[in-house]
């Protein structure tokens, strides 16, 4: 594909023309003979062949001008054809032409959905894409369409999971954008999907996105799909932001939860404060919370921090509690979760084991039956 010559690049070809064309003018006149020079009282009238050099000069002046004219429409024409390559040939449409081509893409949808044609809905949901605003919503109706059952194997409409999700990029992406700016307006399950779809984008600024929609996000799906999704793209320069979410989200635990693993992600002095700040809080849930977050970004030991103990579990029952880090088991050094797995599946089944913990820097060992599961969750931990 041709790239667009830049402004400066035709300066330049343009200047480049006309000093050649000087080049050769100021060369011919050089080459041309010296009049003879006439006795010293001669009259000072113009030589016989003055008006034929005056003659060539305008005619040559003329040839160069038209020449540079002809050189401006060359680079004219190239500069059009590299902007309709660029563009695919396509012509861009006015308002009234966008909207009549939505309308006709839209009539198609029936027809693909009664032949179970997912390769040709998905086509169909770029095409609407590329239209802008006026074909978004048609192209947020199809992809409701074709997500049905896509988590096991291929679906009625003949799409994988992999085949659904590499649909949504591209043309895609800016009407994921729009969907989350839009709010309630689009169905939660498309912006659910652009939450999980858009961190893979970091030149979007998912980030920043995602802030902005939880600050009116009433549905506690989509809030919780945002909130587990800015875990990981988190940086610094949104302390501010996300401690001001959390008010806001006190009863929705996994948000709250989310958001303040995003303060100890970025781990910045301004986090630090907003996490001491909310473990002062008058609210139980969020002093809790808090108080959690605050041991996994400066953990007294290295291993498995408790983020949840699951009621009526085993480790409610033996006292293992959120915010204790486990660090051995079975008198085996555990560094983070994969390797409590690993010693948890090595244990006899029934056997009575000791796990260690830390708890606020008490070494606490806890008894507990192997074989059965514990009930936990948690994060791996390391002082810095």
């Amino acid at each position: 594909m041709k790239a667009v010559i830049p402004a400066a690049l035709v300066a330049f070809v343009l200047g480049a023309v006309a000093g050649l064309l000087f080049e050769r003018r100021r060369h011919e006149t050089a080459q041309a003979p010296a009049p003879a020079q006439g006795p010293s009282n001669a009259s000072s009238a113009p030589a016989p062949d003055s008006g034929k050099r005056v003659a060539d000069a305008e005619k040559q002046a003329s040839d160069a001008k038209a020449e540079l004219v002809a050189a401006k429409e060359k680079i004219a024409k190239l500069e059009a054809g590299a902007k309709a390559a660029k563009s695919g040939g396509k012509k861009e449409l006015t308002p009234e032409e966008a909207k009549a081509r939505m309308e006709e893409l839209r009539a198609q949808i029936p027809d693909l959905v009664a032949k179970k044609d997912g390769n040709g809905l998905i086509k169909l949901m770029n095409e609407l894409a590329e239209l802008g605003e006026v074909g978004y919503m048609a192209a947020i109706e199809i992809s409701g369409l074709i997500s049905a059952d896509v988590e096991g194997g291929k679906n009625e409409f003949g799409l994988s999971r992999n085949e659904f999700y590499m649909a949504f990029s591209g043309p895609m992406l800016p009407v994921m954008v729009w969907g989350l700016q839009k709010g309630e307006e689009i169905p939660a399950g498309f912006r659910i999907g652009a939450a999980y779809a858009l961190p893979w984008h970091p030149e979007l600024e998912p980030g920043k996105l995602f802030l902005e929609s939880l600050k009116n996000e009433k549905n506690a799906d989509v809030a919780r799909a945002l909130a587990d999704n800015l875990d990981g793209i988190a940086k610094a320069g949104m302390e501010a932001d996300l401690a001001a979410l959390v008010p806001g989200y006190a009863d929705n635990a996994r948000v709250v939860t989310s958001l303040l693993d995003s303060l100890v992600k970025i781990g910045s002095p301004e986090a630090l404060a907003s996490l001491e700040g909310y473990a002062r809080s008058d609210n139980e849930f969020l002093r809790a919370e808090a108080a959690v977050a605050l041991i996994a970004i400066n953990p007294p030991a290295e291993g498995v921090l408790i983020t949840l103990t699951v009621p009526n579990s085993q480790a409610e029952n033996v006292g293992i509690k959120r915010g204790d880090i486990i660090t051995s088991y079975n008198g085996t050094t555990v560094t983070d979760f994969a390797a409590l797995r690993d010693q948890m599946k090595s244990a006899p089944a029934g056997s009575v084991v000791t796990v260690t913990v830390n708890r606020n820097g008490e070494i606490i060992p806890i008894q507990i039956k192997a074989g059965a599961k514990i009930g936990i969750d948690g994060k791996d931990v390391k002082p810095k």
